[in-house]
Formats: structure tokens, C-alpha cells, sequence
């Protein structure tokens, strides 16, 4: 569970006046409108559900910090054009519980 950090995809989606909705304000790809599909089947649908994927995040799946931080999928997707990719704001680099490199 992430109680605080990003909360994109479990707490939260942008939806603009339009009608059109997005996972989070930073991230560009729209994942539906309300106007045509209902806003229970965005939250709940395969498009929002790749932002849940916690494992798939190549860093912040080895952190001890994951449930509380996650980093930014946006912020990562806009420098490596893939938000699974390791957030370059990180400042970790070991885990220190187990003391694996991150």
C-alpha cells in the first residue's frame, strides 16, 4: 500500500474539462473520457492498471521505500520514455534492509 509518494493509478486520475482522463496531471497519455465510458471502468481498467504494476518499477520494486514512495512514473517516463524505468530523482542506492543495490 502507498501512503504517500505517487499515488497515480490507486488514489487519483486527471480529468480534464473535456471529458478526457489521465492517470496522473504529468503523465500525456490519456487513458479514456468519462463521457464515453464510465469513470468506475477507467479506475478500474487495463490502461490505469499499468500504474499499479509495482514490480514491474526496476528500482523501486528493491526498495524498503516502495510502499511509501514509488518515485515519479512521469517524471521518469518524460527522461527514459519508460515510467518502469528507475526515477533519476532517486537519491537510494541501497536497500538497507537487505543491503541489495538498487
Amino acid at each position: 500500500m502507498i501512503y504517500e509518494g505517487c499515488h497515480c493509478g490507486i488514489g487519483h486520475m486527471t480529468i480534464l474539462p473535456t471529458g478526457d482522463v489521465f492517470a496522473c496531471r504529468r503523465m500525456e497519455s490519456r487513458i479514456g473520457n468519462v463521457f464515453e465510458t464510465s469513470l468506475y471502468d477507467l479506475f478500474m481498467g487495463e490502461e490505469l492498471d499499468a500504474y499499479r504494476q509495482w514490480d514491474k518499477f526496476e528500482k523501486c520494486c528493491k526498495c524498503e521505500l516502495r510502499g511509501y514512495c514509488r518515485g515519479c512514473p512521469a517524471v521518469t517516463f518524460g527522461y527514459t520514455g519508460n515510467m518502469y524505468a528507475p526515477d533519476p530523482q532517486c537519491w537510494k542506492e541501497y536497500n538497507t534492509i537487505t543491503g541489495e543495490k538498487l
